[in-house]
């Protein structure tokens, strides 16, 4: 494994996740929070806790990134991008966010903003892994 460019998946995937849920949970659904506000803990505990998100990405990022690199096909890089991203989302935002809906008293409508936002951001990391790891004489 190609640990240069491993390494550099896990720093442009981990910004790519950090700055896509930052802009998805903190600006686009910021609206949708307050009016269920009762459902969430404070800003605040929010940003109290926010290191343990960012290890949580961190851990994410890395191990989509290895099993990326694991399963590169000779294939066209965006394609494997599209398909990965794909894979990304139902094993976690599709997942977790309808388990989440189903524990939380949110909104179903919240729930589908959520999905669908989360579902953009895999696709996006997904490419840039795909990006990242295309093989150097193959045209971008």
């Amino acid at each position: 494994m190609d640990t240069k460019k491993l390494i550099i998946a896990i720093v442009a995937g981990f910004a790519v996740q950090m700055g896509g849920l930052f802009l998805l949970h903190s600006v686009l659904l910021k609206q949708d929070y307050i009016i269920t506000a009762q459902l969430w803990r404070m800003p605040d505990e929010v940003i109290d806790r926010m290191w343990a998100l960012a290890v949580a990405v961190l851990i994410y990022v890395t191990g989509a990134a290895i099993i990326y690199a694991k399963g590169i096909e000779d294939k066209p890089w965006f394609l494997q991008g599209i398909r990965f991203g794909a894979l990304l989302a139902m094993v976690q935002a599709i997942y977790t966010n309808v388990s989440l809906w189903v524990v939380v008293p949110i909104p179903h409508e919240l729930s589908i903003k959520m999905i669908f936002g989360e579902v953009v951001i895999a696709f996006l990391f997904a490419l840039v892994l795909a990006a990242i790891y295309r093989p150097q004489f193959e045209e971008a």
